[in-house]
């Protein structure tokens, strides 16, 4: 891949997390609080569904078209029936969400349901571009939907009301109109479908454990919100997303963009020239990781304060500060797992070790969650989150270098941690001596300090922070 398309991923990861982090900033100011905490309760439940019951075959796809160069009419219609059960599943799914809580019925159901279906359609037509390496086309269309739906959204509240009901369908409409664009620009490239009958054993027997740990995951992820919903209403769920949305988004901005250029790759170099360069290119894929997410974790963390102070209405700020740095430290976490050490099992086809790196982190979350968030509120939340996804990250280390070894060299690990922390106290005396100024001038000045020795550094020990454009999995040439 060219680093032409390296820039293109990252454009269609950056605009829509970008919009999306614009968006939960606006909607702070135009919504209720109440109002704001069932909005991110409704992508809350989309996405659980969604990734859930749909997130494996957008994995199975890349992973089994990534090897051919194009799909039979059978294996395409195979993938189509499967993505309708699916979202089926999904939909019948948000029905349940009254039993979970009473509060989540009614428009609450229609609104999820609504973001569910546009969702699934749009990944899905996303999905097929990219196994057909349409880079410029899955591009185009993941950033066009990164601005609109922020439009959508937020042109919905002015004119039918501000609630959380019109904010999602803002969302979801703009969604769904364009995944009809991404399916029918990814049926253009692909042969008519044909429905067999059979041949559906092994797709299902590769989603299941899946399936099984996304919904676990879930539980990591995301069960603290309802749990703060039951216990202390929507508001305090307002509180901790508005925070968990500073800090998650932001971490979150580079490991995904990484992981649709660096999958692909450890898939075909697994399959052609077996573990030893799959092994080269999963070291690489972790340096990178931690070079580009471990510093955004750490400024975020270190300039909390000014940060929530320049972005959020005052009510959401002074428990953003107590959330933002156990949640960023918790993304990167979850971003080493999910998008380096996780993505051995897909290659090996052994799924089913993955529930055994999240079993015992959901149990934390869910005990450790129902005993201590009705007390500590968004702050226990938080805690809970980084403590569970740094036991979920040590299982999947363990586990996935057994199936594939690779070394990293302790040159490079010392030069990031020197990097880290000289960069951490640049930006720390940086915000010390400009304590008085205005929060825009500390967040700029703390930032270009952090930077400019962070690469400094890096570029000393040896790393070649330019391949991060084209080969980020060569950022240390010099390992042997």
């Amino acid at each position: 891949m060219s680093r032409v398309n390296v820039v293109l991923y990252f454009g269609a990861t950056f605009v829509p997390r970008l919009a999306t982090f614009l968006l939960l900033l606006v909607l702070t100011r135009l919504l209720p609080v109440d109002d704001y905490g069932l909005f991110t309760l409704v992508v809350t439940s989309g996405e659980i569904l969604d990734m859930a019951f749909g997130g494996w075959l957008r994995i199975f796809i890349l992973s089994s078209e990534s090897r051919v160069r194009r799909p039979s009419a059978r294996r395409l219609g195979r993938a189509l029936v499967l993505a309708g059960g699916s979202c089926a599943l999904s939909l019948a799914m948000t029905t349940l969400l009254p039993l979970v809580q009473p509060n989540l019925s009614g428009r609450f159901v229609v609104a999820v349901a609504a973001y569910v279906l546009a969702f699934a359609a749009l990944r899905l037509g996303l999905t097929l571009l990219q196994a057909r390496q349409q880079h410029v086309l899955y591009a185009g269309i993941e950033m066009l939907r990164g601005v609109l739906s922020v439009g959508g959204s937020i042109l919905a509240v002015y004119l039918v009301q501000p609630t959380f009901f019109a904010a999602s369908l803002g969302v979801s409409l703009t969604t769904l109109a364009l995944a009809v664009v991404a399916c029918a620009a990814a049926a253009r490239l692909l042969p008519w479908p044909a429905l067999p009958a059979l041949g559906y054993r092994a797709p299902l027997l590769f989603g299941l454990p899946l399936v099984v740990v996304a919904l676990a995951g879930h539980v990591v992820g995301w069960l603290d919100r309802f749990i703060l919903n039951a216990a202390l209403g929507p508001a305090s769920v307002g509180l901790y997303a508005a925070a968990y949305a500073l800090a998650r988004q932001s971490v979150e901005l580079f490991s995904t963009a990484l992981n649709p250029y660096i999958f692909p790759m450890l898939v075909r170099s697994y399959a052609a020239d077996g573990p030893a360069a799959a092994g080269r290119i999963q070291s690489g894929n972790l340096l990178a990781l931690a070079v580009l997410c471990g510093a955004v974790a750490a400024g975020v963390s270190l300039l909390a304060e000014p940060f929530t102070t320049l972005v959020l209405p005052e009510e959401y700020r002074a428990a953003a500060v107590r959330v933002i740095p156990w949640i960023a430290f918790a993304t990167l976490c979850n971003g080493l797992k999910n998008f380096c050490f996780d993505n051995v099992f897909y290659i090996a086809n052994k799924n089913w070790r993955q529930f055994f790196t999240i079993a015992p982190a959901a149990t934390l979350s869910l005990v450790g969650g129902l005993l201590l968030i009705p007390i500590g509120g968004p702050t226990a939340a938080a805690m809970i989150a980084a403590a569970s996804a740094t036991l979920s990250l040590a299982i999947s280390a363990v586990l996935s270098t057994r199936i594939l070894p690779f070394l990293v060299p302790r040159t490079a690990v010392v030069g990031l941690a020197t990097s880290l922390l000289l960069a951490s106290l640049t930006a720390l005396f940086i915000d010390e001596l400009l304590n008085l100024t205005a929060p825009l001038t500390i967040l700029i000045a703390a930032t270009l300090g952090f930077i400019v020795v962070y690469a400094g550094t890096l570029t000393a020990f040896g790393f070649s922070l330019v391949r991060l454009l084209d080969r980020p999995w060569e950022i240390w040439p010099n390992r042997g």
